[in-house]
């Protein structure tokens, strides 16, 4: 089986990928010794991250920057590219996954490409997450309002693309909330469930720092513009999610049925 990890940075993918990685699902090709989830950017498949990067030209660029492209559109080579990366993984590990957070705004191409497969999606509030983006300094908060209107936005379109994904998709899914999951034995279950075997325990309750408390006013008018611009806020994003969080069969579409969609030139 292969494991797609979906979310946003910041979101708790590294965790979920850690967890996987350490109960004998390969998510990584070579691990550093002594990496946690606290560091960020770390259980990623680095050929994968490459070739979402190239697809996006995204190198280099910061995560609230990376906006959700007009087309999806694999070339040749991409595609190549991608086909090769499923080839050996599945030869060499068998039961595998991949994270990277970019992969949440273009998973169709990699849906058109992959074999059966199970998503598995993390999500945090964005008022937890903006306590990892804003200025540290009070002398660069001057600088907050275009970064929270940056997070904002991107916030919401990797998850309504998520959404999305998942009233479409064929494939087996779960939701999982990054707070509960940290905090409960109940959403740790509901992942060990899911993946079908036991896993190994990864969370640190000490590293969850920036827990939710009331919203900042400054992303709640963010979040007005947003709803009257593309019709949709952030709680309500959230509520969809979590009304998706038990998973199975999200709609009538097939792999095949992707393809269809994927532009290629």
């Amino acid at each position: 089986m292969i494991y797609v990890i979906l979310g946003m940075h910041k979101s708790g993918t590294t965790l979920v990928s850690q967890m996987l990685h350490h109960s004998g699902i390969n998510m990584v090709d070579a691990l550093e010794a002594g990496v946690s989830y606290d560091q960020g950017n770390k259980y990623e498949r680095q050929s994968a991250k490459n070739l979402n990067e190239a697809i996006l030209d995204c190198r280099g660029v910061e995560s609230i920057d990376i906006a959700v492209p007009d087309a999806l559109e694999l070339t040749d080579e991409h595609r190549t590219q991608m086909q090769e990366i499923i080839r050996q993984c599945t030869d060499k590990y068998g039961t595998w996954g991949f994270k990277d957070p970019r992969t949440s705004l273009i998973y169709p191409l990699w849906a058109s490409q992959l074999p059966e497969h199970k998503l598995i999606v993390v999500y945090r509030s964005p008022d937890e997450l903006w306590q990892r983006y804003r200025s540290d300094h009070f002398r660069n908060r001057y600088r907050d309002p275009y970064k929270a209107w940056r997070l904002m936005n991107r916030w919401c379109e990797h998850n309504a693309a998520i959404v999305n994904y998942l009233h479409q998709t064929s494939m087996d899914f779960i939701v999982l909330d990054y707070r509960r999951l940290v905090s409960t034995a109940a959403e740790f279950d509901r992942l060990r469930d899911f993946v079908g075997q036991d896993l190994s325990d990864q969370r640190k309750i000490a590293l969850y720092r920036h827990q939710p408390g009331q919203k900042p006013f400054m992303l709640k008018m963010i979040d007005d513009v947003i709803e009257r611009r593309h019709g949709y806020r952030s709680e309500t994003i959230i509520e969809q999610l979590d009304a998706l969080k038990n998973g199975g069969q999200g709609g009538k579409a097939t792999v095949g049925d992707w393809s269809q969609t994927v532009g290629a030139h």
